[in-house]
């Protein structure tokens, strides 16, 4: 029991003498003025936050060396400036919206700081990074989410002395803030809203929609026959963010994203065989659909359990026609280039397959980077 008991005690010693020898939890204050602008002021333990560590788990060892060797903390200022600004998420309304990363601590700033809390008290070094979003008019609730390396993040958010909200969020749990009653909104700003959302999932957000609708364009016998494909991808699609959303499939996990990038692989290196183009093709974009629409359940499983069977509805109708338009528009310039490329006597046949090859091969690549990052 002794031995047992020493053992214990060496393998838990060194992780102690390694570790932070006062860690702080870092904290933000958030205002939303009368302009609809708010700013964050964040303070944590930068350099914790450089070396890739929460202030917690940040190994004395590794925050020498980034302090002590020369031009390691100046060079990892701009990938921390950079990991904050993509860090940081801002939903407004359900909506994402961009923040700008206003100042960030300096090298000096940190040394500095440093060296005036003394040889054993140099570590946390607390220092502040402001940012700034501009909010829509009439926002109603607001959804703030941190990187992973600032660990819990104590959180004062308040619009004047109307509404505030104090407390502790993480990545997984970001903290909400509610400005008011949401505004009634007529049902056709609602499927406008919703038709602009399709259109950018697909433009320019949605590269996979691009390349699987490419890759049924170059297959093709006419435009026509690409353009059913088309609609046919988005019936499937439909269907499973509806089945997902009334409750009759389960919320679909991350195995989905390989899948996605797996069927935009088969369908480039189908075209490029020449097998797309019989008939009884449609019923490959119908499949390739249903996973698609697996793949959007997903990324919106967060909001599924306050959607109505009336929401459904409307986004079924206002966001399937944005998809279909800008789908549309993706063959239109595949064919569009295809004729110019045929007024001008080039070997269009050639091209189609090499770009059928080369999205094929984007296909399976992303297939498998997807697939090991799983694991």
């Amino acid at each position: 029991m002794r031995r047992l008991a020493l053992l214990c005690l060496a393998l838990v010693v060194p992780g102690l003498l390694s570790a932070h020898p006062e860690w702080k939890e870092a904290n933000c204050l958030g205002v939303v003025d009368e302009s609809g602008k708010l700013t964050l002021t964040i303070k944590f333990d930068v350099p914790s936050f450089l070396v890739g560590q929460t202030s917690k788990d940040a190994p004395i060892k590794a925050l020498d060396e980034l302090m002590l060797t020369p031009g390691r903390l100046a060079d990892s200022i701009d990938p921390g400036r950079s990991r904050l600004r993509e860090g940081m998420r801002l939903e407004v309304d359900g909506r994402a919206v961009p923040i700008d990363l206003e100042a960030f601590p300096t090298a000096e700033a940190i040394a500095t700081t440093s060296a005036k809390q003394g040889e054993a008290d140099r570590y946390p070094v607390m220092l502040n990074a402001r940012l700034s979003a501009r909010l829509p008019a009439k926002a109603a609730r607001l959804r703030l989410s941190f990187p992973p390396t600032l660990g819990t993040v104590f959180v004062n958010l308040r619009k004047g002395m109307e509404y505030q909200v104090v407390m502790a969020a993480t990545a997984a749990f970001p903290a909400e803030l509610s400005l008011g009653e949401a505004a009634e909104v007529a049902p056709s700003d609602t499927i406008r809203t919703l038709f602009l959302d399709g259109f950018d999932h697909v433009l320019p957000d949605g590269w996979d929609h691009c390349l699987f609708m490419l890759a049924m364009f170059l297959g093709a016998a006419s435009l026509g026959q690409a353009l059913r494909r088309s609609l046919v991808f988005t019936l499937g699609h439909s269907i499973t963010l509806t089945a997902v959303a009334m409750g009759w499939l389960g919320r679909p996990g991350p195995w989905i994203e390989p899948l996605i990038a797996l069927t935009i692989g088969v369908s480039a290196w189908l075209a490029f065989r020449g097998k797309l183009q019989e008939r009884s093709a449609l019923t490959l974009p119908a499949i390739f659909g249903l996973v698609h629409g697996l793949g959007f359940a997903a990324a919106v499983s967060d909001n599924l359990a306050d959607w109505s069977a009336g929401d459904i509805v409307l986004i079924l109708i206002g966001f399937n026609l944005g998809v279909e338009t800008a789908q549309a528009l993706v063959i239109g310039v595949a064919a569009t280039t295809s004729w110019a490329l045929q007024k001008a006597r080039l070997p269009d046949a050639k091209l189609r397959q090499a770009l059928s090859l080369a999205v094929a091969l984007i296909g399976f690549g992303v297939f498998v980077s997807r697939l090991l990052g799983l694991g």
